[in-house]
């Protein structure tokens, strides 16, 4: 959904070039299609978008895949295609400005992106690749960051989330070894681990020098970011309310305000009051969460659902937005230079 335009449109990468009569048709449903460098048809059907990003100048959008790519779309052409009647099908509007691939070809499970630095969360290590603003390309690594391996945990430790406090320059990372990451972007240093967690880190979210943490272990954890020891926890499955056993405790999201807290996964979506940590609302999101926010006075909510939720803080919907995937793992948003949002997931669209 772009934001600004109001137009639902899928982004199409995966596919056989259109004939001119077939573009005009597509672009009429507001179907936007893409190519990409991968090969063989049957990949479509198995791409996944696990991360997304947006560049720090807000005209490029980051998209990694489960097949060790990241999509670069310029943004500008993308909101272009609703202002253009006409097309070249060599041409699209919304065609990746450029495919990385990626030399380890694992999965891209986070994305992040600072200065001149594209931030990528793989296994065990994040990377910081050369951003060139000119030619608006992926240069040479730049920088890596070796995660501590523990001999209590054997299983790759897959870097889940990636949070960027942007004022202190501190990049903070959830982890597959239950540890949150606070790292100076300065000189590449680990400065602070956070323990608390039983279970692997989803999500990780920050404002004001407050952290929060979601994990598998059915836990959302509070922290200053001064300190390792958390200073507040929640188990939303604990509450009757709340829990539904059938999508089990684990939560998969968690986003925060000053004064607020949003978090979901396989419990419903609730909102919490971040000074009492009492639960003030519980939203009626159908299925599992896997992605959550606060945008103006509003609050989203998507998961294993065909819909991204709009809701007010009373938990009324205030809009229902369809999209592609039967899953989505990512959002991304902006509100400058353009108000544009971008939702991706299991599926080869993003909407």
């Amino acid at each position: 959904m772009c934001v600004e335009t109001g137009i639902h449109a899928e982004i199409v990468y995966n596919r056989i070039k259109p004939s001119e009569i077939e573009f005009q048709e597509l672009k009429k449903e507001r179907k936007i299609v893409i190519f990409s460098t991968m090969t063989g048809i049957k990949k479509c059907f198995y791409t996944t978008i696990l991360s997304q990003t947006i560049s720090g100048d807000g005209k490029y959008l980051f998209c990694g895949s489960n097949f060790g790519e990241i999509l670069i779309y310029s943004i500008d052409r993308i909101l272009s295609c609703s202002e253009s009647s006409n097309g070249d099908p060599d041409k699209p509007p919304t065609a990746p400005h450029a495919v990385f691939p990626l030399p380890e070809k694992c999965q891209v499970y986070s994305l992040s992106f600072h200065k001149d630095f594209l931030i990528v969360g793989l296994n065990g290590e994040i990377c910081g690749y050369s951003w060139n603003v000119k030619n608006a390309t992926v240069g040479k690594r730049a920088w890596t960051v070796k995660l501590p391996v523990s001999a209590e945990y054997t299983d790759i430790n897959e870097v889940n989330y990636l949070w960027m406090d942007k004022t202190d320059e501190i990049l903070y990372a959830g982890c597959g070894d239950n540890v949150m990451y606070a790292i100076s972007l300065e000189d590449g240093r680990i400065t602070r681990n956070f323990q608390g967690h039983k279970d692997y880190i989803h999500c990780v979210s920050g404002c004001g020098g407050k952290l929060a943490t979601a994990s598998e272990d059915g836990s959302v954890l509070m922290w200053d970011a001064r300190q390792s020891k958390f200073t507040g926890k929640i188990e939303p499955f604990s509450k009757d309310t709340l829990n539904r056993p059938e999508f089990g405790k684990w939560q998969g999201t968690v986003s925060i305000t000053e004064d607020w807290l949003v978090c979901g996964g396989g419990p419903r979506f609730s909102l919490w009051h971040l000074r009492s940590l009492e639960c003030t609302t519980d939203f009626a999101f159908p299925e599992r969460l896997h992605v959550s926010g606060f945008i103006d006075d509003m609050i989203y909510a998507a998961g294993e659902c065909r819909n991204l939720y709009q809701y007010n803080f009373n938990g009324d919907v205030t809009a229902e937005i369809p999209v592609s995937a039967p899953a989505v793992y990512s959002v991304v948003q902006q509100s400058e230079p353009n108000k544009f949002m971008a939702i991706a997931g299991a599926a080869s669209q993003i909407d």
